[in-house]
Order: C-alpha cells, then structure tokens, then sequence
C-alpha cells in the first residue's frame, strides 16, 4: 500500500476532526431550541456516563491497534484485527448491557428518574463505537487516515441530522422523549460511520491482501493489544470521570439547597449543553494546533534538535493565544446578545430566568477558554517529549481541587450553579499553571509580552469598540450578532496585523529611512 504523506495525512485529519467538532458543537445549538434547558439537561446527563465507558472501550485502542500494526505486515493485521474485534466487541456488549439493565438506578443516583429512558436510548451505540474504534485503529497503523477522517465527518453529520429530527418527532410526548430522539440520533450516526468503515476495509482488503508475515503472528495476543492500550486508557480516564461525577453531584447539591429536580436540571442543562458548548467552539482550534504540533514536535525531540523544538512550542503558544484571546473578549463582553441569538427559541423566563444565567455563566466561564487552550497545547507537547505523565498528575490533582471546590461552593445558596462554573476555571487555570511551568522548565519558552499578549488584548479593545458601535446603530435584530462578530474579526485581524507590523520599526529606523528619502529628492 502507497502511504499517504505523513504531513498531509496530518492536515487531512486535522480538518476532518475539526469540522466534525464545529458540527457537533453547532447541532447544540438547534438541540437546545428544541428540547429547552430541562431536555437539554436530561440529554446532557448522559454524557458523562457514556463518555467514561467508551474511555474503557474504544479510547485508547486506536492508538494501541495502530502501534502494533505499523510493525508488522498483512497477515499481522488481520490477527490484530480479529483478537481487537473478539475481545472489544464483547467488552462493548457486557458495558452496554450493565447500562441498560442498571439504568434506573444510575438515573435515581443523578436525581432524575426521567433519564433511565435516555440511557437506553445510547446504549447500543457502545457497541457500534467500540467495534468502529478497532477499523480506526487498523487504518491509522496503515498511515491511512482518510477512512477515518470521512467516518468522523460521516458519524457528526447523521448526528446533526437523524438527532434533531427524532428529536422533533418525539418532544410532543415530553422532554424525556424529546431527550430520547436526540441520543437515538447518536446512535444511528455511530451505526452509519460504522457501516461506512467497514466498508472501506472490505475495499482495502481485497487490494492489498498479503501473507508474507515479518514475525510470527502467534506473538500478537489479547495480552500484547491491552498492555499498549491500557496506559493510553488510563491516561484519558481522568477528566471523563471528573465530569462524571459532576454529573451526580451538581443536581443532587442543588437539590439540596432547594432547588426542585425539574430546575436543578435545567441549571445542569444551561452549565453543559449551552454555556460548555459555547466555551468549546474556539477551543476546537487550539485543538487543531495541537494536533499538527505532535508530529513535527515529536521528530524534533526524537532527532534531539533542541533548538527547533524551543521555536515550535513558542509558535504553538503564540498562535493559540493570538486566537482565544479575542474570542475571551467576545463572550465576556457580549454574553447577552450571543446566548438570546442563538437560543433564544430553547431558553426561557420562568421560575428561573434561562437568559440572565447562561448569559452569566458564560461571562465567568469565558476565561477558561484561555486555560483550556493552554492545557490543550502544553499537554501535547508535553507527551511528545516522552513527558506524559506530568501532564497527568497534573490534572489528577487538579480534577481533585475541581470535586472539592464544586461541593463546596454549589451548595452556598448565593453561588449554586455558578459554583460549578467557578470550579471548573479553577481546575484548568491550575492545570494550565502547571504544565506551562514544568514545559518552561524543560524548554524555555520564548512569548513576548509585547506581541503575544499585550498586542493580542490591544486588538481585541479595538475590535470590542467596533463591535460596541455596531451595537449602538444597529440596535437589535436578526443581524445584528453576525454583523458584529463579523466586523469584530475582521477589526481584529487588520489592527493586529498592521500593529505588528508596524511595531518592527521604530522611530529610530522610521528617521532613518525618512532621512535617506530627503536625501535622495
């Protein structure tokens, strides 16, 4: 088989991953308008539960696959594939079936009964993902990663649209049906992408079917796959199961402090579904960066070139913050009109004013997209210098400080749902404290306060008084949002660019040349 291009390979993924991200992050958006905050609740409860399990099935085994395959030849990877499908398959069914047949009781120890119903709805969708991450596995060993890439895009766009159709067919029946229609949808799209892969092995592997084998193939077990799988597993556990416990914790605590089930889960609604998924969109990029920086960081470091390693982290963190920072701006600054544009349908004024708290979740939350980013980048660049654990235990003991914080500060009746909030941007500011000084330690990173921070805020001002004016003329309407954004970006990038430009001559070279120009006429 022809290899695709290692740094082609790398974009192509990139994108795909991104534009599934941004389709995910968008179909929140209409989901809300129709579930509402309560639907939006029940639907979010799920996640936490859900995403822990597939840590155990499916996370760490396309890289585990992939290492393994990419040391042998054909006849290996079709006994990879074959232990992986045996042994993943079954683990995905047992984890599927204890979710159904425990569903009632993990949905009382939420505080929602409602639930029970949502989880059944998700449930085989474990399976499908824990089969679809072995084929993954198996292309990305093959240095194949377009199969993978068009699964991804494939699985957020059925997501996007068989969610929010069953969603809509069954919200006349309830929230907890509306709920229901929108993880069917999630279950049907993991189906699909799926259906799609194998398809695409099937092609595969009548063109490239080879058994010359390089070692014996007796020398790949069960054993050997979950020894290279289970330090990946382990390593991607740690914040599934802070927001897992979340997910127990923060309607119960509400509860406690009295708050009915049907508001409490409204809250958790707003805090995961609208506010968090606001909060990702710009995270989505610096996740992009920090996905094309793990490759060349990593042969950078392996080849011992120091030097270049040094300059790459620094443009990775120059970039990333050249991007979050505006977008802080924006959502601190604008969180009333951002959340009344787009959920203005799904968010209401009742016992509990839906707007005011999203809009004040995201003004508190807006810093944490600066956090995350940096935890993003200096976590990847941290595991391709072969330094994986500290990033690790750093956010072990800060996921702790997250749990204790969120306990704490959700049940002082002035904070409740900003409490968790507040602890969240605790645990990632900590987090990112952390990994940015042991990165620092190991190489200097080179910001200037100049360019990379005050320039970046500098830009943003202009863009906020833009955006400000804009507000002032337009007054309200349809367009009112995407006008300002729009401006807004556009202000941002020229004031930016004509800045650091500008800044790179002084009034001392600026006399120079100015000199040299009276001379010459």
């Amino acid at each position: 088989m022809k290899k695709q291009s290692f740094i082609l390979g790398t974009v192509v993924l990139t994108i795909a991953s991104f534009l599934s991200k941004i389709i995910g992050a968008i179909y929140r958006i209409p989901l809300t308008n129709i579930l509402g905050a309560e639907g939006l609740g029940l639907y979010q409860l799920i996640f936490p539960l859900y995403s822990t399990i597939l840590v155990f099935c499916s996370t760490g085994v396309p890289n585990a696959i992939a290492k393994i395959i990419a040391t042998g030849d054909e006849r290996d990877s079709k006994r990879v594939i074959k232990l992986s499908l045996l042994f993943f398959t079954g683990l995905s069914i047992i984890f599927a079936v204890l979710l159904m047949v425990f569903s009632k009781f993990i949905a009382n120890l939420q505080g929602n009964n409602q639930v029970a119903i949502v989880y059944l709805g998700i449930a085989p969708s474990i399976i499908f993902v824990g089969i679809l991450s072995v084929f993954r596995g198996f292309f990305q060993g093959k240095q194949n990663i377009m199969p993978t890439s068009i699964s991804m895009i494939v699985e957020q766009v059925f997501k996007l649209i068989m969610g929010l159709l069953f969603a809509q067919m069954l919200i006349p029946k309830g929230v907890m049906y509306g709920a229901l229609g929108a993880v069917l949808g999630v279950t049907v799209s993991e189906f699909v992408a799926l259906c799609v892969i194998v398809i695409e092995y099937i092609f595969y592997n009548k063109k490239y079917s080879v058994y010359k084998s390089k070692i014996s193939s007796k020398e790949i077990t069960i054993k050997g796959i979950l020894k290279t799988a289970l330090p990946i597993t382990f390593s991607s556990m740690i914040m599934p199961l802070t927001i897992l416990i979340d997910s127990f914790l923060i309607v119960n605590l509400l509860k406690s402090i009295n708050f009915t089930t049907s508001q409490a889960t409204n809250l958790y609604g707003i805090l995961t579904g609208v506010v968090n998924s606001l909060i990702n969109l710009p995270v989505v990029l610096s996740l992009s960066i920090a996905t094309m920086v793990i490759p060349i960081v990593s042969k950078l470091y392996k080849n011992q070139n120091y030097v270049e390693v040094k300059q790459k982290t620094s443009f990775a963190f120059q970039l990333v913050l050249l991007i979050v920072i505006p977008c802080f701006f924006v959502f601190c600054f604008f969180p009333n009109d951002i959340i009344t544009f787009l959920f203005k349908n799904g968010l209401k004024i009742g016992e509990i004013n839906e707007f005011d708290v999203a809009s004040i979740l995201l003004r508190i939350g807006s810093i944490s997209i600066i956090f995350i980013a940096l935890v993003q980048i200096s976590t990847t660049i941290l595991q391709s210098i072969n330094l994986s654990k500290i990033p690790m235990l750093n956010m072990l003991l800060c996921c702790l400080v997250k749990v204790l914080l969120t306990i704490t500060l959700v049940l002082m009746p002035n904070l409740n749902i900003y409490g968790a909030i507040i602890s969240s941007v605790v645990c990632y500011g900590l987090c990112a404290l952390l990994n940015v000084t042991m990165l620092n330690k190991k190489f200097k990173i080179t910001l200037s306060v100049k360019y990379d921070i005050f320039l970046p805020i500098l830009a943003s001002i202009m863009m906020l008084t833009a955006m400000q004016t804009i507000k002032f003329i337009l007054k309200h309407g349809v367009v009112l949002v995407p006008t300002m954004l729009i401006c807004g970006g556009v202000i941002y990038c020229l004031v930016y660019a004509i800045m650091s430009y500008g800044e790179k001559y002084d009034w001392h070279t600026l006399g120079k040349y100015l000199l040299k120009f009276k001379k010459s006429n």
